[in-house]
């Protein structure tokens, strides 16, 4: 595969440019109150550095008779109930709909001190499906379970370590099917790539490392490591790839000005489909680049060159070894206001096609927004958009397009409910397999629906 790195260059430059001239504008002054809503992404302000040390957030006064852990520890309990529809659940020309009904209950624990804070969560649940016709025509039962778990500790003034985990095992499809569509970042570039076939299980982990070399310089090492597998996995049938992937990056950031922080990283992820069907190894080195253009607007961006090997074998049958190099790169923006806040990210990469194609040239783009509409009620909507192409066979695409909607209301200080929507579309090119099942051209469209009711109560254990 050819790339010209030319105009992605000429590009990263003219956006260099940019960030120098335009350190001398201070923008707005911000002195109205703080937005009452910020958006769960990536493109903040630039922090060097580990987050400041946690410290417990309930002023009140603790139980004498308790110690330290106990007097910064609490408790949340939960339970939510509610209904999702998929009006196709197969790629296939008759409409297949499916009811998926679920009750969760769930505990989190969390704890504060002064250099470690850490949490724990279970949501283990009855979920019902039901699908009157199909392929799988029928009902089923399971046990819902997600269990999440978090750490940071500041080792020392300038070290921190923080690691996360989260395993889930569901058959409801706006838990395969992100219903506020992610945005691309460079360790996670296909944020939502697949459609809900039937149960499926998922764990990801991410542990990092902190080092805040000087107030301007720092230096971090991230390790990833993510499991999928679905239940319906067959390469004749239902060609899904299961997946295990891990990965590694290191990364430098030096702080220019409060606006402007310029980096470079190694990043290396090994991407193992259907058990040893295909094995590959990607590696990228980029250049990054973080601007502030007012307080409540961030642009970053990365580009770099990236080599990927990887190794196909079939029916028992190893084929040669395909190696490649290629350009890589993303984007993204964000701005927020009182009211409002508005994400969107662009991505080129070598990754995980999403379960339809294996190793595969990603480019990809999504958008966010979100609006407070009162002070009880929000607003959620979402577009994204994926093109892969397999890295080892270039006639094999897959294309998916989607839009999404949510909508939660706060019924009570502790109850809340809230109605999703989402809407994708999905086309693939195959070449395998034959016309009937998942063959050439072959089309997907579905439409989601699902509403829910959440009770949640927290109590510091010891104030």
């Amino acid at each position: 595969m050819r790339t010209s790195f030319g105009p992605m260059l000429i590009v990263l430059l003219i956006l260099y440019c940019g960030c120098a001239l335009a350190q001398t504008d201070t923008g707005t002054s911000d002195t109205g109150p703080k937005p009452a809503y910020t958006f769960p992404d990536d493109t903040g302000a630039p922090q060097t550095g580990p987050k400041p040390a946690f410290t417990y957030p309930d002023a009140t006064p603790s139980l004498d008779f308790l110690n330290g852990a106990v007097e910064n520890s609490s408790i949340t309990l939960g339970i939510g109930a509610g209904v999702s529809y998929i009006s196709n659940t197969y790629s296939v020309t008759n409409s297949q709909d499916r009811w998926v009904y679920h009750v969760t209950p769930s505990i989190s624990i969390q704890q504060f001190r002064p250099t470690v804070s850490w949490n724990l969560s279970y949501a283990g649940g009855w979920q019902h499906y039901t699908q009157p016709s199909g392929v799988s025509n029928g009902s089923n039962n399971l046990f819902s379970q997600n269990v999440g778990a978090g750490l940071r500790w500041q080792m020392a003034r300038r070290w921190q370590l923080a690691a996360t985990d989260h395993f889930t095992y569901s058959a409801n499809p706006f838990d395969s099917y992100i219903t506020q569509a992610g945005i691309p970042t460079m360790n996670n570039p296909n944020p939502v790539t697949y459609y809900p076939l039937t149960s499926f299980t998922s764990n990801i982990g991410v542990m990092s490392l902190t080092n805040q070399l000087s107030k301007v310089d720092t230096l971090a090492f991230t390790g990833t490591t993510s499991l999928r597998r679905t239940s319906t996995y067959n390469l004749l049938t239902v060609p899904f790839y299961n997946l295990v992937s891990y990965g590694g990056r290191a990364s430098y950031a030096h702080r220019f000005s409060p606006r402007l922080t310029l980096g470079a990283d190694y990043n290396y992820n090994s991407l193992d489909f259907g058990h040893g069907q295909q094995r590959s190894g990607v590696q990228t080195i980029s250049m990054t680049v973080d601007y502030l253009i007012r307080p409540n607007m961030t642009i970053s961006g990365w580009i770099g060159p990236e080599h990927t090997g990887t190794q196909t074998t079939i029916l028992g049958v190893r084929l040669p070894h395909d190696s490649m190099w290629s350009a890589a790169g993303g984007v993204n923006f964000g701005w927020q206001s009182l009211r409002n806040s508005f994400v969107a990210g662009f991505i080129r990469q070598v990754t995980d096609g999403g379960g339809i194609i294996a190793t595969s040239q990603v480019n990809s783009v999504s958008a966010g927004y979100h609006r407070k509409l009162t002070q009880k009620m929000d607003l959620s909507l979402g577009a994204a958009y994926f093109h892969d192409v397999s890295t080892t066979v270039s006639s094999r695409t897959y294309d998916h397009s989607s839009i999404s909607a949510g909508l939660s209301y706060k019924l009570a200080k502790s109850l809340s409910a809230t109605a999703q929507y989402g809407y994708l579309h999905q086309s693939q090119s195959n070449a395998f397999l034959s016309p009937g099942l998942l063959g050439a051209g072959a089309t997907y469209s579905a439409n989601f629906v699902g509403c829910s009711i959440n009770y949640t109560w927290s109590h510091p254990l010891g104030r």
